[in-house]
């Protein structure tokens, strides 16, 4: 079970993004796809097994702080949806009971743009 967020960005291109991964990861596949409506809640969702992994980009650091501390304290992994290390201010973010589960999901994700929480605004 996978769990995941259409996020607050309603423009055409980036929903189709969201869409065309959802679709790609439903087929690898998987037992179903699901989101509870809060990442912490998501997270903590992985950290306990109840489901193998929770993926979203434009996500705020906010909403996932906690929940990435959790998730790490439980033994899982938390990576860039490019397979990178995770960096709290990227707005993107994977979190899965185990690497293996991660990189397979990593594969599938259409990357999209999502400005940083650290950026300075002018």
């Amino acid at each position: 079970m996978i769990i995941s967020e259409l996020g607050s960005n309603r423009d055409p291109p980036t929903v189709n993004k969201i869409f065309s991964t959802m679709q790609k990861i439903l087929c690898i596949p998987v037992h179903g796809l699901r989101g509870s409506g809060t990442a912490a809640t998501n997270m903590c969702m992985v950290a306990s097994g109840a489901v193998e992994a929770f993926f979203e980009i434009g996500i705020h650091c906010w909403d996932i702080a906690a929940g990435a501390v959790i998730v790490t304290e439980a033994g899982g992994v938390l990576l860039d949806v490019d397979g990178g290390p995770f960096d709290l201010m990227s707005r993107r973010m994977v979190s899965a009971n185990n690497k293996t589960i991660a990189d397979r999901i990593i594969k599938e994700i259409d990357i999209f743009p999502a400005e940083r929480d650290d950026a300075v605004k002018k």
